[in-house]
C-alpha cells in the first residue's frame, strides 16, 4: 500500500508528522509521502518541525514547488532529505492518486 498526505496549514504540521509516522508502522504500507504546501511549505526549511518524518525510511518529505516558488523558497534552503515536487503539490497529489495510492489531507 502506499500512501500520500497533504499538509497545507501551518497549524497542522505537527498532525501530519503523528499520521505519517503512524500510518509507517503498518506493514502492509511500503511508502508514504508527505507533500507540504501553502503555509506548511515553512515546515520543509526547519528540521525541527519535520524531524519525526524524516527519520522513518518508508516516508518522502516533498516541498510544493509553486508554494515554494510563492514564498521565495529555494531548493537550497530545503531541509536535507526533503524534495521539491516536479510541478505543483496538487499536481503531485493527483498524479499520486490516479496511481491508486491511498490519499489522506490533515
Amino acid at each position: 500500500m502506499k500512501v500520500v498526505i497533504q499538509v497545507s496549514e501551518k497549524e497542522k504540521i505537527p498532525m501530519g508528522n503523528i499520521v505519517g509516522t503512524h500510518i509507517a508502522v503498518l506493514k502492509d504500507v511500503e511508502t508514504i509521502e508527505v507533500v507540504f504546501l501553502e503555509s506548511a511549505i515553512t515546515a520543509t526549511t526547519n528540521e525541527e518541525m519535520i524531524k519525526p518524518l524524516l527519520k522513518e525510511e518508508k516516508i518522502i518529505v516533498m516541498a510544493c514547488r509553486t508554494s515554494m516558488e510563492l514564498n521565495n523558497i529555494k531548493e537550497s534552503d530545503l531541509v536535507k532529505g526533503v524534495s521539491p515536487t516536479p510541478q505543483g503539490g496538487f499536481i503531485e497529489i493527483i498524479r499520486r492518486q490516479q496511481e491508486g495510492w491511498f490519499y489522506i489531507h490533515v
